[in-house]
């Protein structure tokens, strides 16, 4: 997979990916190899994840960098991303987004973000969603931005899949990355 991953980064200068996981160990795999290759590629890392897998990640990240490499991942709690307003609210999400990604921005900084999106206790999430990542969408277009965007596809209701494929160029699994025939960029 990190092959497929050096592919796809090479050849692209903005990339927003759904990735739809269905295996715990695999996603760490995958978060893992990405994150090594974005700090190999001199990138910084914004990393948006559960304490769960953080503690995972960073166990294994610290076999890996040095403490100067390890200084180029900025760590986020996915919970206090997605609920900085004391509920999964778009605005408030997006304004989290802009307010964690600015200081990149205005100081050149090349960066990519991992992002486990999960939306807690949420019944419907899907119109909620389906906004943020469109307005995701147009952020990454409008910087040339590198994101991943991570789902748990076991909670993830099918017609939220089927919705999200269309505001993301490209399709990742565990063990895949596809072009998405149904993208629509976002203006």
């Amino acid at each position: 997979m990190k092959e497929k991953v050096s592919h796809l980064l090479a050849g692209n200068e903005s990339t927003h990916v759904l990735y739809s996981y269905r295996d715990r160990n695999r996603y760490l795999e995958n978060a893992l190899a990405y994150i090594l290759q974005g700090i190999e590629a001199g990138d910084s890392i914004v990393l948006i994840e559960n304490e769960r897998n953080l503690n995972v990640l960073l166990k294994q990240l610290k076999g890996h960098l040095t403490d100067s490499q390890i200084e180029k991942l900025h760590v986020i709690s996915n919970f206090d991303f997605y609920q900085s307003s004391g509920s999964y609210h778009p605005p408030a999400i997006y304004e989290q987004l802009t307010k964690t990604i600015t200081p990149y921005l205005e100081n050149d900084i090349s960066f990519r973000s991992w992002t486990n999106v999960e939306w807690g206790s949420l019944e419907d999430p899907v119109s909620i969603i389906e906004w943020f990542e469109t307005e995701t969408d147009r952020v990454i277009h409008e910087y040339n931005l590198t994101i991943v965007c991570a789902y748990d596809s076991e909670k993830m209701p099918d017609r939220l899949e089927e919705g999200l494929k269309k505001n993301h160029g490209h399709i990742m699994s565990d063990d895949d990355i596809l072009i998405s025939k149904v993208y629509s960029k976002s203006n």
